[in-house]
């Protein structure tokens, strides 16, 4: 156990400024959420704060609500699955819902989010018990709340939890972070499954509601095609995109063994990896050196030059140990050949049966298996839109639970504890959040050193550094102006 973890929770806990223990909280969340210390959930921390909110929150005068539903966001996306699993569950309802989003967003990405929502409101920045009053203020109409927080969060558990007790609203939690710690556990009626890697990384919670199997939709319309079964002189396109930690080895799961096979076995091929960062993410440079032409590293590209780098991929290859979630299965009702290795982080859809155990049997799989039609139809069982909507909307307005369906189409292999960190600290936590703890106690500072490793201390200082450099330049730039 982290010797610093237990300092922040004292410190939560001792401030008598309820709006410090709150952003404190918040501190502690956004550190969790980066570091795997077998920590996932925290309902006792939830119980306190909420309490203490509650003796500074007026009541005021009786309101049974009237409007149907309303989703719940902390910030919109442009880009990955979080925001868009959001927009297509709102287009499920028979009317556009509306929107609230807590906390301060890409402009583009509110933008893209009134297409999806009827109304859609920003809470006004200020202490965290002022928004948690403007919270309860919007939400208060509501008979329904879904919910796509953080995980950090604790401002909006605490106002839906709140919320609960003046009107009686249902509370539905879309735990879209299913794989790390998050806030939660405490506020929801119904806390929604959207994997089987969430199922058993739940079981070391302390939910408080009922769990209901949702799973995520796709997006796709099914593409039925034959492919023919490649000759290893062929001249095939493999790609892969994700964030770059998805592909970043940790413990024994490695992509490279496979990447290498593949550009030994089929000589005359090219394998594309998208998202990554070939300057930073150091552990692609020996590939690199040795298939400088045929392996190629994009960190981003314009949507329309990704599309077209897509078109002419042969094979999908799913990233790991991280997977893409349900994009691996979009690639397969796209009438895409996939392939790739069964990953520790599993069970967002039946589509990991087309992965291999090991890079012998990918490489097989490449020469002697085209997609089976089985596995298409079950993640169209699983994970169609009209199959998701349906559990959705009982769920919702006929209080029917779900249990978890991958469990019939995929035996489980995976491994919770993958990115558990027992000694050093070897993932990055975001410097703003250390410089906002150090902000409370400067002591603090070293406690959190202590805990990372040789490379993350080396990183945290120089990030730190500019961080002060910018702060410094922004006030001077400010006085400047005066």
């Amino acid at each position: 156990m982290s010797r610093f973890l237990p300092l922040i929770r004292d410190l939560i806990l001792t401030q008598k400024d309820i709006d410090k223990s709150v952003e404190l909280a918040e501190i502690y969340g956004s550190i969790l959420w980066a570091v795997d210390k077998g920590i996932y959930d925290d309902p006792e921390l939830e119980n306190i704060l909420t309490d203490r909110c509650l003796i500074e929150v007026e009541k005021g005068e009786a309101l049974l609500p009237f409007k149907d539903c309303i989703h719940l966001i902390s910030e919109p996306y442009l880009i990955g699955g979080h925001t868009r699993l959001m927009e297509q569950l709102s287009t499920m309802h028979s009317e556009k819902p509306d929107l609230l989003i807590t906390r301060k967003s890409d402009k583009k990405a509110i933008e893209r989010t009134q297409n999806f929502f009827n109304n859609c409101t920003v809470v006004k920045s200020g202490t965290p018990l002022q928004r948690i009053v403007q919270i309860i203020g919007y939400l208060k109409a509501y008979k329904r709340v879904v919910l796509h927080i953080h995980p950090d969060d604790m401002v909006a558990v605490i106002a839906c939890r709140i919320l609960k007790g003046f009107t009686g609203a249902q509370i539905f939690f879309v735990n879209h972070a299913d794989h790390v710690f998050t806030y939660g556990s405490t506020v929801a009626d119904v806390y929604f499954e959207i994997s089987t890697f969430g199922l058993r990384r739940d079981m070391k919670k302390n939910i408080s509601g009922n769990k209901s199997f949702l799973g995520i939709p796709l997006s796709t319309q099914l593409v039925p095609k034959k492919h023919r079964l490649p000759e290893k002189e062929a001249a095939l396109n493999f790609f892969s995109a994700a964030s770059p930690f998805k592909f970043k080895p940790v413990k024994t799961y490695d992509s490279r063994p496979a990447i290498d096979r593949i550009l030994t076995e089929f000589k005359n091929s090219t394998f594309w990896i998208v998202g990554a960062n070939p300057y930073t993410n150091t552990w692609w440079w020996p590939l690199k050196l040795k298939y400088w032409r045929r392996f190629k590293i994009l960190s981003s590209v314009p949507y329309e030059s990704y599309l077209k780098i897509l078109e002419k991929a042969d094979f999908y290859v799913d990233s790991y140990p991280t997977p893409g979630g349900t994009a691996f299965a979009e690639q397969l009702v796209s009438g895409r050949r996939c392939v790739g290795l069964r990953a520790p982080i599993q069970g967002y859809s039946p589509a990991d049966n087309l992965k291999s155990s090991s890079v012998d049997d990918l490489i097989t799989s490449i020469l002697q298996f085209d997609n089976d039609e089985s596995v298409t139809e079950s993640v169209y069982t699983v994970n169609g839109y009209d199959a998701v909507k349906s559990r959705y909307l009982a769920c919702l307005y006929e209080n029917v639970l779900y249990a978890n369906e991958i469990q019939k189409y995929v035996a489980w292999t995976g491994d919770i504890s993958v990115y558990e960190q027992a000694e050093k600290i070897t993932s990055a936590i975001p410097a703003e959040v250390i410089a906002k703890l150090t902000g409370y106690d400067g002591k603090l500072l070293f406690a959190v050193l202590q805990e990372l490793s040789v490379t993350q201390k080396i990183k945290m200082v120089i990030k730190l550094a500019l961080l002060n450099l910018k702060d410094l330049v922004g006030k001077g730039s400010r006085s400047d102006k005066v």
